[in-house]
């Protein structure tokens, strides 16, 4: 058995044998393989010159990949980096709910909202019972990562309402 610490939240991760280790710490969701951390050598000045000019370089080839969707002349050019994030911050302000995105855990943005009718849409109908636990049109909250573009979406309030209300008459019908 080994026991790992969390870079992030100091918590003992305990490992048994024969399992793989943890990559994402289970108290804090954080990865456990130093994702985003700085490691500072205190050695001679040349070495870490060398080292810093060699991380620049990291650096810049990094920030061009995670910024690809933007055009070359754009990346001189930090006022449209500027202006997007204040635009992404006035919008987290307005939300309501701020769902991560799955793929890349960044914070989503709410983008409208999406009717889905009745030819879209085949309700299942569970075995024991003659309705459907949700049936269209109903509408669905959809949010778009900012990061990575995924999309995600939730049931809106009213069809939440009636799929809580179909699962609570299919409860029923089963007691029966």
């Amino acid at each position: 058995m080994s026991v790992t610490i969390c870079p992030w939240c100091q918590s003992e991760i305990i490992q048994e044998e024969g399992e793989e280790p943890e990559k994402i710490c289970p108290v804090c969701d954080n990865e456990l393989d130093g994702y985003r951390t700085l490691q500072f050598s205190l050695g001679d000045e040349e070495e870490s010159e060398e080292e810093e000019a060699e991380d620049e370089r990291l650096v810049s080839i990094d920030d061009d990949e995670d910024l690809g969707w933007l055009d070359e002349e754009d990346l001189d050019s930090n006022e449209q980096l500027v202006r997007f994030d204040e635009a992404l911050t006035e919008l987290y302000d307005e939300q309501a709910l701020m769902p991560e995105c799955p793929v890349c855990r960044e914070y989503m943005i709410e983008a409208g909202e999406r009717l889905v009718g009745a030819a879209e849409f085949a309700p299942r109908v569970p075995g024991n019972s003659d309705a459907p636990l949700l049936e269209a049109p109903f509408k669905l909250t959809m949010f778009v990562c900012p990061s990575c573009f995924a999309t995600h979406s939730f049931l809106g309030d009213e069809a939440r309402q009636r799929f809580i209300r179909g699962l609570s008459r299919h409860d029923k019908e089963n007691e029966v």
